[in-house]
C-alpha cells in the first residue's frame, strides 16, 4: 500500500541507546518520506541539536547518564514547543509515571512501546503541522497575513537549500515612497488601511506571476518581499515589477479619502548553491535592499536590479561613516561663509554659513559628499550643533567689529534629522543667549523636500523658533513641491530661489516666468527672497529688472574661510548704522 507523503519539514532526530530500536525505527520513518538521523545517547543528540536544525525529536526515556528526561530539560530551556517538538518514547512498565513526568517537563506527546508504526507516523505529522502552523501565527504578520521577515527569511532559505533546475532565484524588495508623510497626515488607522491594501495588492501581482504564498512577507513598517523562483530573463523580473507598480498606482479608498501610492523596488538574483541557506536568504534580501535605496536616490518610483558596485558604495559609505566620526572628533570640519549681497549697492548684508571637512588624505570635502552619510548615521545632530554654534559665535564677533543698519545675518542649514530633534529649540535658545545676537538676524534655513518629510513634526518645531524671533528662509523654493499652504502656515520671512532657475534666467522664458512669480508671491506675502547662484552680470541686470533686493554667488565671491570674509567686509563694508 503507497505510504501518504511526508511533510515538507521532515527532517526527524531518533534517540536511543538500544542500536537495534534506533535503527529499525529509523529504517521505518525513512520509509514513509523522512529524513532522519539518530543518535546513540543524551550527549550525542545534544551536539546534533546544536550544530543542525531538526523539525522533531523522537527520544527514549531510558538512557544510561543523562537521561531523556534530562534532554528534554535542557531542550525545553533552549527550544519552544513549536521551534523543537519532541514526543517521548517510554516501555509499557513505567508508561503512567513517565508520561505524567514527560508532560510537565515539555514534552509535545508520548509513545509506549511495542511502537504502532502508522500511529507513530501519524502523532509525528500532527505534531510536525502544529508546530508549523504555531511558527506561521507566531511570525505571520498580523496586519497584513503575509509572512514576517524571519518567515520571509525562512521561506527564502528552504527554497535555497532545495537542488533548483534552470533560472535564479529573484527577490523584489518594496519601500513605499511618502508613506511616513501619509500616515502623519491620515492618521495610524488610515496608514494601516494602506498597509493592508498593499499587501492585497502584493497577492494579486504574486497570484498572477505563480509565486508561493509563502514566499510573500511584509519585513516591517512599509517594506514588502517577494520572491520568484525559476527567472530565466530580466524580462520576467520587468514584467513583475511592471505589475506591481501598476497595482501600487491603481487608486485606494481609505474611508472617504481616495489616493494612489508609488514604491521603490530593490531586485536581487541569486543563483548557484550557497554554503548555509539562511546566511545566503539574508544576503539576497541585504543585496535586494542596497538595490532599493540606489532607486531611492535615482529619485524614488524605479527600480534597480543589484550590481557588485552597490556593495562598493555602501562600503564606501560605512568607511566614510567611522571617518566622519573621527572627523568630529579631531577637529577636522570648519566652517565656510559666502556673502549675501544686496542687489542695488553690492554691499554685505549677511553670510550663510557653508561646512567643509578638511579631510588628512583626500583634502576637502564638499558637504555633498559627506552629509547624506552624516544623515544616515545621525552624526548629522553633532555637526549640525556645532555649526549653529560656530556660525553663531563669528556672528557676533562681526556684528561688533562691522556695525551696521540692519545689522549683518547669518544663514544656517538644519537638516531632517535636526528638524525631528525635539532639542533642536533648546539648542538655539542656549546658543542666542550665549552669543547675544539680536534672534532675528539668525536665519535657519530648510529646504523644501526636507519640510515636506517632516511636515507635522516640524509645525512645533518651526512655531517655537518663530515665537524666539530667529528667521526662517525656505532654500531651492519652486524646485516641484512648493505649497502657498506652508508658506503662510508655518510663517517663513524669506525664499531662496534655486540656482537652477538663475542659471537659465537668460536663456529660458520660463525660468524667467518662474522667478518673477516667485518675486511677485514674495511681495504679497511681505516675504524676502534671495536668489542664489547668480554667476554674471547679465543675470543680476535681469534680477534687478524684476525687482530682487537681495542675492549671492561666484559672481560676488566664492565660500570663503572666516578670516578671508573678514577682510571682504573690511575692503566692502555692510550699510553704516543710521
Amino acid at each position: 500500500m503507497q505510504q501518504p507523503p511526508a511533510p515538507e519539514n521532515n527532517r526527524l532526530l531518533v534517540v536511543d541507546h538500544d542500536a537495534g530500536n534506533r535503527d529499525m525505527l529509523s529504517q521505518r520513518l525513512a520509509s514513509r518520506g523522512f529524513a532522519v538521523e539518530a543518535a546513540g545517547n543524551s550527549q550525542e543528540a545534544l551536539a546534533k541539536i546544536n550544530a543542525a536544525h531538526y523539525d522533531l525529536v523522537l527520544l527514549d526515556h531510558m538512557m544510561p547518564g543523562m537521561t531523556g528526561l534530562d534532554l528534554l530539560r535542557l531542550l525545553r530551556g533552549a527550544y519552544s514547543q513549536n521551534d523543537l517538538p519532541v514526543i517521548m518514547v517510554t516501555s509499557a512498565a513505567d508508561q503512567s509515571q513517565v508520561v505524567v513526568q514527560a508532560l510537565d517537563e515539555g514534552a509535545n506527546d508520548c509513545i509506549v512501546k511495542p511502537i504502532d508504526m502508522p500511529i507513530v507516523a501519524a502523532r509525528i505529522q500532527a505534531q510536525l503541522s502544529r508546530a508549523k502552523a504555531g511558527r506561521y501565527s507566531k511570525q505571520s504578520d498580523p496586519l497584513t497575513g503575509l509572512a514576517s521577515r524571519s518567515l520571509f527569511l525562512r521561506h527564502l532559505a528552504s527554497v535555497l537549500e532545495r537542488p533548483r533546475g534552470e533560472g535564479q532565484i529573484a527577490v523584489l524588495l518594496l519601500d513605499l515612497d511618502g508613506f511616513k508623510v501619509l500616515n502623519e497626515r491620515l492618521g495610524h488607522h488610515a496608514g494601516d488601511q494602506l498597509l493592508a491594501t498593499v499587501g492585497e495588492r502584493l497577492r494579486t501581482v504574486a497570484q498572477v506571476s505563480r509565486v508561493r504564498p509563502g514566499m510573500m512577507g511584509r519585513l516591517g513598517g512599509d517594506e514588502f518581499a517577494l520572491a520568484i523562483e525559476g527567472v530565466q530573463t530580466q524580462a520576467r523580473v520587468e514584467s513583475i515589477v511592471t505589475a506591481l507598480q501598476a497595482e501600487l498606482r491603481r487608486p485606494m479608498s481609505l474611508g472617504q479619502i481616495s489616493l494612489s501610492i508609488d514604491g521603490s523596488i530593490g531586485v536581487a538574483l541569486g543563483a548557484g548553491p550557497v554554503a548555509s541557506a539562511m546566511a545566503g536568504a539574508e544576503e539576497l534580501l541585504c543585496e535586494a535592499e542596497l538595490a532599493m535605496y540606489r532607486a531611492k536616490e535615482q529619485g524614488k518610483s524605479r527600480w534597480e536590479i543589484y550590481s557588485p558596485n552597490l556593495r562598493e558604495a555602501a562600503d564606501a559609505r560605512m568607511t566614510m561613516a567611522v571617518e566622519l566620526r573621527h572627523a568630529i572628533q579631531r577637529n577636522q570640519l570648519f566652517a565656510c561663509y559666502q556673502p549675501k549681497i544686496r542687489l542695488d549697492n553690492r554691499a554685505i548684508v549677511g553670510f550663510e554659513a557653508l561646512l567643509r571637512w578638511q579631510h588628512p588624505v583626500r583634502g576637502v570635502i564638499p558637504p555633498k559628499d559627506f552629509i547624506p552619510v552624516a544623515e544616515e548615521t545621525g552624526l548629522i545632530l553633532p555637526i549640525g550643533e556645532w555649526v549653529l554654534g560656530e556660525a553663531c559665535r563669528q556672528l557676533e564677533l562681526w556684528q561688533k567689529k562691522f556695525p551696521s543698519n540692519p545689522p549683518l545675518s547669518m544663514n544656517v542649514n538644519v537638516s531632517v534629522k535636526q528638524l525631528a530633534d525635539p532639542l533642536l529649540t533648546n539648542h538655539v535658545r542656549a546658543i542666542l543667549r550665549e552669543t547675544a545676537i539680536l534672534p532675528e538676524t539668525l536665519k535657519l534655513e530648510l529646504t523644501e523636500s526636507s519640510l515636506i518629510t517632516e511636515m507635522e513634526s516640524a509645525r512645533e518645531v518651526l512655531s517655537s523658533l518663530r515665537e524666539m524671533g530667529v528667521g526662517l528662509a525656505l532654500d531651492d523654493f519652486g524646485t516641484g513641491y512648493s505649497s502657498l499652504n506652508y508658506l503662510s502656515d508655518l510663517n517663513f520671512d524669506a525664499l531662496k530661489i534655486d540656482r537652477s532657475f538663475i542659471t537659465r534666467l537668460a536663456s529660458d522664458m520660463e525660468s524667467h516666468a518662474i522667478v518673477e512669480t516667485i518675486l511677485n508671491l514674495a511681495r504679497r506675502l511681505n516675504m524676502n527672497v534671495v536668489a542664489e547662484g547668480i554667476e554674471d552680470e547679465d543675470q543680476l541686470l535681469k534680477l534687478l529688472r524684476l525687482g530682487c533686493e537681495t542675492g549671492q554667488g561666484f559672481l560676488f565671491s566664492r565660500p570663503l574661510t572666516a578670516d578671508m570674509a573678514e577682510r571682504l567686509l573690511a575692503a566692502c563694508p555692510a550699510p553704516a548704522p543710521a
